[in-house]
């Protein structure tokens, strides 16, 4: 069996795009480190004259497609990451909250 994939959901409305980016990447690093394939919303094209409901739904598709979503930090602040979270509840997608506790779900 493969790497589990991973969604990596965080806050990006009305943040620096490079800082967004650079969170992403050691985001990613950790949860590779972890044993896990992660996915992030800018793991596919990004228009960024996109309304946020169009990136929604290009970022659930991702979502969808993964088998845990990893919370990052201040995801509660977000309505997108609130909209991710609930996609994951009701899709039975398992739930991390913290680095930490990808090690105990493989």
């Amino acid at each position: 069996m493969g790497r589990k994939k991973c969604y990596i959901s965080l806050p990006i409305t009305g943040r620096d795009i490079e800082k967004v980016k650079k969170d992403i990447e050691r985001l990613k690093l950790a949860l590779r480190n972890r044993g896990y394939n992660p996915i992030s919303p800018f793991d596919r094209e990004v228009d960024f004259n996109a309304t946020h409901e169009q990136h929604m739904r290009e970022d659930f598709k991702l979502l969808l497609d993964c088998d845990a979503i990893l919370m990052a930090c201040n995801w509660g602040r977000s309505v997108g990451c609130r909209a991710e979270l609930n996609v994951a509840l009701a899709c039975g997608i398992k739930i991390i909250y913290t680095l930490d506790a990808a090690f105990l779900w493989k």
